[in-house]
């Protein structure tokens, strides 16, 4: 494509999305397809959950520098511990937004459970007042169990939610973003119920366990920094004080003209 076809581009690009880059080009009389044109940087955003026994996060807390957000050393030797079987990755995430944008991304199951229910119902007939006990009894089995009448929706998985901003000298990014891990580790029984035929009929809440953390830093793109550290779930689903989650953050810039 000639430099004239690609500056006739130019109304259709800012239609479709590109208007900044397109915009500066048309300006400055430049191809807006070359490097370095005033195209919007992207922000490549990976959170890295590990985990590990207590005592060992507290060793390595012990053994990091004082005074420095640059966690880079830190996560090389967590990469080691890896590899020895001392820590394992729990999860990691990636997305990619522009600056000063929102972005999200997700890998759930969507969980649906009655949240309000209406009670038992027994049937009575018009004459009450002749019921023996076997007809009570014969009416207990009868009743009706209670019927949910309203629902609500939870996201089991892993979600992250970003919003990058690259400072004018593109050597900082503001990042105020929330990831969360979340389980479904089980359902308890508020009530249960059986009838005169035997028939069990239940109420049951489920339970859920998440790691979260909602924070806003300043990093340096290509440098970890260490957030957070977590508490996990146990076999139960019930917080494990024994282990520990690590939580990495890095961002890193590209330029889509390049």
């Amino acid at each position: 494509m000639t430099t004239m076809m690609r500056k006739c581009l130019i109304p259709t690009i800012f239609a479709g999305g590109l208007g900044l880059a397109a915009l500066l080009a048309q300006e400055k009389d430049v191809d807006p397809f070359e490097p370095g044109v005033g195209a919007p940087k992207l922000v490549k955003v990976r959170v890295e959950f590990v985990e590990m026994s207590h005592e060992k996060l507290t060793e390595l807390l012990f053994l990091e520098e004082p005074g420095s957000s640059d966690a880079t050393a830190l996560r090389k030797t967590v990469a080691e511990l890896v590899k020895g079987g001392d820590a394992s990755i729990l999860e990691t995430m990636m997305v990619v937004a522009r600056s000063g944008q929102k972005a999200t991304s997700e890998s759930i199951r969507e969980f649906i459970y009655p949240t309000e229910y209406e009670p038992p119902e027994v049937p009575m007939p018009k004459n009450k007042g002749n019921l023996t006990p076997e007809d009570l009894k014969a009416l207990g089995a009868m009743a009706t169990p209670a019927t949910p009448t309203a629902f609500e929706t939870k996201n089991l998985g892993s979600i992250l939610e970003v919003q990058p901003t690259i400072s004018p000298d593109d050597g900082l990014v503001d990042l105020r973003f929330l990831p969360e891990i979340v389980w479904h580790t089980g359902n308890d029984v508020w009530v249960e119920r059986k009838d005169g035929l035997g028939n069990v009929s239940k109420i049951e809440m489920p339970g859920f366990y998440k790691v979260s953390l909602n924070t806003a830093i300043t990093c340096v793109p290509g440098q970890y920094n260490l957030v957070a550290a977590l508490s996990p779930k146990d076999q139960n689903g019930v917080t494990d004080m024994t282990r520990k989650v690590m939580v990495f953050v890095r961002c890193d810039l590209q330029n889509i003209a390049e």
